[in-house]
């Protein structure tokens, strides 16, 4: 669907492309038409410069290009520059700059046009003004006729009929025009004061601004004083005017207050029942020689509001051991009093205190003084939250790892209440957390302060580190060895440890990593291996080794129907025998062979190969075997068989 970019009969459009218009009448037919309208791109111009230009006839001005490619625009004889008066003349023009020279002083305009390889063009016109500066100068003389009521103010410069004059007669009032066109004044002499106040001048000659000039008053003959017995106040004030005069002569008193009321005498009392403040003038008329003098105070009345002490601060919050305090109505004239923490803290630059509240409660108070006002005091009664601590003797152990931790705090009426993985959340000053797994843990505390109704909740994260154990486990090449060869072996299977700690049961110890111990007497010994990890976790693991004798003994006798069990088979070897590479052979005296067996748990218990019992006599026997270390071993002997 073709977008809608306008329904006016005239568009602008900024970009090439197909436009189609499309017109219906009150008939609804409709007819259109379609542009296909390429839109080439032209530059941005700005020229640069004064536009106005004070007591000099020259200037330069400058272009600025943005806004396309410069292939566009940059070609020789495409830019041109021209004034709009003879009186203007264009010196040294290029695409980027001219030099502008004028003739008289006036206000002109000069275009500077570009074209683009399109054939667009763009044209911008710059105003200028040449202007004369304003000769700033003028003289205070005496009024013959009017000595000690008026001056004369004559202007000595000179100007354009167009400039604006600023005067300040700090004071004083133009009492009349004398002469408009050569700018001839009579001013008021003014009221008595401790320092004559001097008349100072600025012109502004269609924007060119003369420099200040202020000038004394020379000879000044003040006739008279305006007086008040109050000049300042708090919210109302009741004043009362007089004026005395220093000559004999006899004058009329016109007292105007903020040119709205206007008292014809020499005594006034007046009432300012609003603040702010207020001008006061007085004009004293001779009424024989109708010489005047006046003089205006701006602002001599000064009533102030009694400020109110406010404070932005709310009793109801519970703060984190400090509170921040403002006095919400600060000016630059406040001077602030705060009393707190038995301190007082004041000055012009307290609009704001940071308090630190040492105690639940803390007392605040607020007295403001404003141009002499004093406000009344505000007092507030804030209020912290429980300052408290937690801390426990380690904050590192090994898994699994019960740590007690208790809390600590200097206030009083506090219940703690410790967060756990479980609910209900156990209470008292000290808790006990049993913690199986390992890693970091967060340790939180509720505290709640019955005396202030205030909640804090302290967390440490990752405050409790509990560390994995290391794992402990070895094995020997040897469980259970001959004493003729007990240079036992131990293999060292323990992972994430650092320290290893060996005890072989006999008294011996060693820290090898895989320590080789020589045991030298027969007995079973409880070896151990304590590991240890870089966090001084320990885990421990044993094995019994036994050392038994190299030599067999072997019984010479056996009866087969003996009481005692031990008595009625025959094994010559036993303990310290490999079982998988064993043999055992018993002949009779004439050589033949009446029993065999590859099994140790296999006992010769007097019968023969046929089963029958063999008779009672000695037998001859030979036993073939490797002990549990790999050493062979052929043993002979004689047993007594007993019927």
């Amino acid at each position: 669907m073709d977008e809608v970019i306008s329904t006016e009969r005239n568009i602008w459009v900024d970009k090439t492309g197909e436009y189609r218009l499309t017109v219906m009448d009150n008939f609804r037919c409709i007819a259109r038409d379609t542009l296909v309208l390429t839109v080439f791109p032209v530059p941005e111009i700005e020229i640069l410069g004064d536009h106005l230009i004070c007591d000099e006839f020259s200037t330069q001005l400058s272009v600025r290009i943005t806004g396309t490619q410069e292939d566009i625009w940059n070609f020789p004889g495409n830019f041109s520059w021209e004034a709009n008066s003879s009186d203007l003349v264009l010196i040294a023009e290029s695409r980027f700059a001219v030099n502008v020279e004028a003739k008289s002083w006036g206000d002109y305009e000069v275009s500077y046009k570009l074209s683009t390889i399109n054939g667009c063009d763009t044209v911008v016109t710059f105003p200028i003004r040449f202007h004369p500066q304003p000769e700033n100068n003028f003289v205070i003389e005496d009024d013959p006729g009017c000595s000690g009521y008026s001056k004369i103010l004559r202007f000595t410069g000179t100007v354009t009929d167009a400039a604006e004059f600023e005067w300040d007669l700090n004071g004083r009032v133009f009492l009349d025009t004398l002469d408009l066109q050569n700018r001839i004044y009579r001013i008021s002499e003014g009221a008595r004061q401790n320092t004559v106040p001097p008349v100072s001048l600025i012109i502004n000659d269609k924007g060119c601004i003369s420099d200040p000039l202020t000038k004394p008053v020379i000879n000044a003959n003040h006739n008279f004083i305006m007086e008040a017995n109050k000049t300042r106040g708090c919210d109302s004030l009741i004043v009362n005017f007089s004026s005395r005069l220093f000559t004999s002569d006899d004058v009329d008193f016109v007292w105007t207050f903020d040119d709205t009321e206007v008292v014809r005498q020499q005594y006034y009392t007046k009432n300012y029942p609003d603040t702010g403040f207020y001008k006061v003038n007085l004009t004293i008329t001779n009424p024989v020689t109708q010489c005047r003098n006046g003089f205006t105070i701006d602002s001599m009345i000064k009533v102030f509001p009694t400020p109110i002490a406010e404070i932005s601060t709310d009793s109801e919050i519970c703060y984190p051991g400090s509170a921040l305090l403002v006095y919400t109505h600060h000016i630059d004239s406040s001077f602030t009093i705060w009393e707190f923490n038995e301190n007082q803290f004041s000055g012009f630059d307290h609009d704001s205190v940071t308090i630190i509240m040492d105690d639940p409660f803390e007392k605040v108070k607020l007295t403001v003084n404003e141009y002499g006002c004093v406000s009344e005091p505000v007092e507030m009664r804030l209020k912290r939250k429980p300052s408290f601590d937690f801390q426990t003797e380690s904050e590192e152990g090994c898994q699994p790892y019960s740590v007690e931790v208790y809390a600590e705090t200097t206030d009083s009426y506090i219940d703690f209440t410790w967060i756990t993985d479980s609910l209900p959340y156990p209470t008292g000053v000290s808790n006990l957390y049993n913690l199986t797994d390992t890693g970091r843990f967060d340790i939180s505390l509720i505290a709640y302060s019955r005396e202030t109704g205030c909640v804090d909740t302290l967390v440490k994260p990752d405050w409790i580190w509990v560390h994995r154990n290391p794992f402990s486990k070895f094995e020997v090449d040897y469980q259970v060895a001959l004493i003729d060869n007990s240079d036992i072996t131990f293999i060292n299977y323990s992972e994430r440890a650092v320290n290893y700690f060996w005890d072989f049961g006999d008294s011996i110890t060693s820290e090898e990593f895989a320590p080789v111990h020589t045991y030298t007497e027969l007995g079973e010994y409880s070896a151990r291996l304590y590991a240890e990890s870089v966090y001084q976790c320990i885990d421990t693991f044993e094995l019994i080794i036994k050392i038994i004798p190299s030599t067999v003994y072997s019984p010479n006798a056996f009866r087969p129907d003996s009481d005692i069990p031990e008595n009625r088979t025959f094994m010559p070897v036993g303990a310290g025998v490999d079982e998988s590479r064993f043999n055992l052979k018993i002949f009779n005296r004439w050589g033949d062979l009446v029993f065999e067996t590859s099994s140790l748990y296999t006992h010769w218990d007097g019968t023969l190969k046929n089963g029958k019992d063999a008779p009672q006599g000695n037998y001859v026997w030979i036993s073939k075997y490797f002990d549990i270390q790999g050493v062979e071993h052929t043993e002979k002997g004689q047993v007594l068989l007993i019927r």
